[in-house]
């Protein structure tokens, strides 16, 4: 083999010489490295032949991709143009490997979608004031840069993940009177929109060769001539019906450019731009927006070191023009100066004294379209489309039926990958549904944003960490169970407790997460059990049934207890967790404790969610809205993890008190606690709990009711299951994991995944040195 696994592959018959310039891959956990010398010994010349080599090399079965971000690098392109770097790994995904069948009735559905309707959907009236917040930061970059007090580069970056709406928010700009000249490198056989701008490759020449400024203003030169209004040019830009006229207006441009012999002295005239649209009183007049950014790090050539990225930026610091700025998106973080981190920028950087603009990340407008939502009291499934990331609102307002979208959330998430051993598609599934918490790394959390739908929701001033997250967003929880089913909970779970040990996940909460994971797995069995395919998710299925499903051996006492209560005609359901602090700022009380109110409970339950309170709060860990004949009620779940736990009876009401949960005493629903001690006692134990409380004064005697369940093994789900659950209690973090481990004779110098240490950090203690130090 000719080609240089990174991590733990054994790839003897691979021979590896020096070159400079390199194609970097990554597929599963693993890097290799393709030098130039060997890629034209292999006779590799474009996309297709490498793909060809791969497979062979790498053993797999099944059609592959290689992707660069969420794009697929198309046959043709050569492998001249792709050189890169290890942090900027392309990835290989298989296709084909799970429900190929399935697949491939789809295949065309996806491509259907996103070439067919999504320019429908992005004429959808847009909703929110994301523009507004986004327009005055426009603002205040280009009048610090402008003030020339600081020597800033004159460009706003916009990271955040796919199709949450980052180009129609730049394209809204032509409403407050600024015309977008828009640049998009997207890969031909992309079906991402809007589509590349013709002769994108030719505008990337320009950059290369110092030309980019002369480009810009023979294009806003011949935006003048025309005559177009804001609103003209960008539909002219973005529209399939005016691929001629964008066409056209490229050729031009690039002609005119090759025209002159050199660089025209208005890159320096301040008032360029305002003397040409004189009449137009707008503080900003013109933005250059370059999509899918991260193409600009690609190699000038194979003979250079040298980004397009980095000439770009150094040939903006010389256009002087007010009112003019430039916009960059990406979903990969590379692109925001903050990966690699500032103490490893380029040469260039470290050498001119310049500043940059920090990264711009409030792009979402989640649940922007809730109000064209279907209305009324009634649970409709139909509802959960306008929820979340706008991306799903637009495609059901323009006709794409609910299948199709929650096919397309469940290919996004996993970044069309279905292979049982990608951890990251497994992870992010993961974090979406059971509300993980990640540990703010560059390296997991970048992949997650860039390739599985997360959301950047902060960076680091010093550009080393950056914090992601998962909205509540039903849609996208219904794609990501779908993920979690197919590739199997177990092989999930085994991925939990990898990213556990390596510090990826914090590690905190075990018994709460162990719980989440264990109602979230008990829904899916109650919805298998109880509805015919296909199956969405988005199911509401009899609270009778999910607490069988849940609870092991309980069957007749649960149907009483809940006759009892009222509730054996109540519906229950929820695809994910949604933390409370993230749910909507208006329901956080400042300065105060953050409690639910009873109108978060029935938004909760339509939106399909169940809520993870904050951290510390009192009593209670996590709520489960449902609903019965009379109105909506809540589970209310206390978690322990201590061998030493001793349950109380007292215990129960206040685990059922509206006060508990609730910031006054106003919620007339029902409740029904349930108390669980994962870890206490030897044996497992489920028991119906009916205290009563002290009559008072102002409120008469009270039969509280509850479920105290001991025991992981009390619970309904496959052993496998349980017994990788029991693992994720009690998993060291990192870095006390065995692939740290010191090298003896039962752990053998070659076992796979295993870096060798010196360091006894994982060891059998024959004698405790507390008695030789008489502590």
């Amino acid at each position: 083999m000719l080609f240089r696994p990174i991590r733990n592959r054994k790839l003897d018959n691979w021979h590896l010489k020096t070159s400079t310039s390199r194609l970097w891959i990554r597929y599963n956990d693993e890097r290799v490295s393709l030098p130039e010398n060997i890629l034209e010994l292999l006779r590799v010349f474009n996309v297709g032949d490498l793909k060809a080599q791969l497979k062979t090399q790498l053993k797999i079965k099944g059609d592959i991709a290689i992707r660069s971000g969420s794009d697929s690098l198309e046959e043709s392109k050569l492998v001249t143009e792709l050189f890169n770097t290890e942090d900027n790994a392309y990835e290989i995904t298989v296709e084909g490997n799970d429900n190929e069948g399935e697949e491939k009735e789809y295949g065309s559905n996806i491509e259907n979608i996103e070439t067919n309707r999504i320019e429908d959907a992005f004429q959808i009236g847009y909703q929110g004031t994301v523009l507004e917040t986004f327009y005055s930061r426009l603002k205040q970059f280009h009048n610090e840069w402008h003030k020339q007090i600081k020597p800033y580069a004159p460009y706003l970056t916009i990271i955040q993940n796919s199709g949450s709406g980052k180009t129609r928010l730049v394209g809204e700009l032509r409403t407050k009177g600024v015309y977008v000249l828009y640049i998009c490198k997207r890969q031909q056989n992309s079906s991402g929109y809007p589509a590349s701008t013709p002769y994108v490759q030719q505008i990337f020449e320009k950059i290369r060769d110092y030309k980019f400024g002369l480009l810009l203003s023979e294009g806003v030169k011949l935006i003048k001539n025309n005559n177009w209004s804001e609103e003209q040019f960008w539909n002219l830009q973005i529209k399939a019906e005016h691929e001629n006229i964008r066409t056209q207006f490229w050729k031009n441009v690039l002609e005119s450019v090759e025209s002159l012999s050199q660089q025209s002295n208005l890159l320096s005239n301040k008032n360029f731009i305002k003397s040409l649209f004189d009449k137009n009183e707008a503080e900003i007049l013109v933005v250059c927006c370059i999509d899918e950014a991260h193409e600009l790090l690609g190699k000038i050539s194979t003979t250079s070191e040298e980004t397009f990225f980095v000439r770009w930026r150094r040939q903006i610091r010389n256009i002087m023009w007010n009112g003019f700025f430039n916009i960059l998106l990406s979903t990969n973080g590379k692109i925001g100066n903050f990966l690699p981190p500032e103490i490893r920028d380029t040469r260039s950087a470290r050498t001119h004294q310049y500043y940059l603009f920090p990264a711009y990340l409030d792009v979402h407008t989640i649940d922007a379209l809730a109000r064209l939502a279907p209305s009324g009291n009634s649970y409709n499934h139909q509802r959960t489309l306008y929820l979340g990331i706008p991306l799903w609102g637009s495609l059901a307002q323009a006709g794409v039926d609910l299948t199709n979208v929650l096919h397309l959330a469940s290919q996004k998430i996993r970044n069309f990958s279905n292979k049982q051993k990608d951890h990251l598609a497994n992870l992010a599934c993961m974090s979406c549904s059971f509300a993980l918490e990640i540990s703010p790394r560059i390296a997991e959390v970048e992949m997650l944003i860039a390739s599985h739908m997360a959301t950047a929701i902060g960076v680091s001033p010093d550009r080393t960490e950056l914090l992601c997250t998962y909205p509540s967003d039903p849609i996208l929880a219904s794609g990501a169970l779908k993920g979690i089913v197919e590739v199997g909970f177990e092989d999930c779970l085994d991925t939990l407790l990898e990213q556990f040990s390596r510090g990826v996940v914090e590690a905190g909460e075990r018994g709460e997460l162990v719980s989440r994971i264990l109602f979230l797995e008990a829904y899916i069995r109650a919805v298998e059990i109880s509805q015919e395919s296909p199956i969405t998710y988005l199911e509401k299925v009899p609270l009778p049934l999910f607490l069988k499903t849940l609870c092991k051996g309980m069957d007749e006492k649960l149907v009483n207890l809940l006759i009892k209560m009222g509730l054996d005609q109540a519906e229950i359901g929820f695809n994910h967790w949604t933390s409370l602090l993230a749910s909507n700022k208006s329901y956080v009380r400042k300065g105060g404790q953050k409690h639910l109110s009873e109108v978060l409970v029935k938004e909760a339950y339509h939106r399909h969610t169940a809520i993870k309170m904050p951290i510390l709060f009192p009593v209670i860990d996590h709520v489960i809205p449902f609903k019965y004949p009379q109105g909506y009620g809540i589970i209310s779940i206390q978690n322990k993890n201590a061998k030493t736990t001793k349950y109380k009876d007292s215990d129960v009401p206040i685990l059922v008190n509206p006060v508990s949960a609730f910031a006054d005493n106003n919620f007339d629903g029902i409740i029904l606690g349930i108390y669980i001690d994962i870890g206490a006692g030897n044996f497992p134990k489920i028991m119906i709990k009916e205290i009563d409380s002290i009559k008072r004064r102002n409120r008469p005697a009270v039969s509280n009711k509850a479920i105290y369940i001991q025991h992981i093994n009390s619970f309904n789900c496959k052993k496998e299951i349980r017994e990788r659950l029991s693992k994720v209690l009690f998993t060291s973090p990192w870095p006390l994991d065995t692939r740290w481990s010191m090298i003896n004779e039962e752990n053998p110098l070659d076992r796979e995944k295993a870096i060798k240490s010196f360091l006894p950090l994982v060891f059998k203690q024959e004698r405790s040195l507390a008695n030789d130090w008489h502590l």
